[in-house]
């Protein structure tokens, strides 16, 4: 696994974790379904994230550097998708 693309992994768990207690926070005062399904959207992205490192890890010694490459920037351009859900989410 390359190093920035470890590193956005967990950037965005961060992120959603914060979500996840933005969301949670939400949910506790106005009890919306709209809420309960952001959670779970956020738990999927989560789940989905952490089996992204599971198989750049596990798969590493059969990708190519161009493969690398290109995943690293879907992973930056979802760091930044999930970073302005964040602020909007917080505000």
């Amino acid at each position: 696994m390359e190093p920035l693309s470890g590193m956005l992994h967990i950037i965005n768990i961060i992120i959603i974790v914060g979500l996840l207690f933005v969301y949670t926070q939400n949910y506790a005062k106005l009890k919306s379904k709209y809420t309960i399904g952001l959670m779970i959207f956020a738990l999927l992205f989560l789940a989905q994230t952490a089996m992204g490192i599971y198989f750049d890890m596990s798969m590493v010694m059969y990708s190519s550097s161009r493969a690398e490459n290109a995943a690293t920037l879907l992973e930056a351009v979802k760091t930044v998708g999930f970073a302005i859900l964040l602020w909007i989410s917080w505000d």
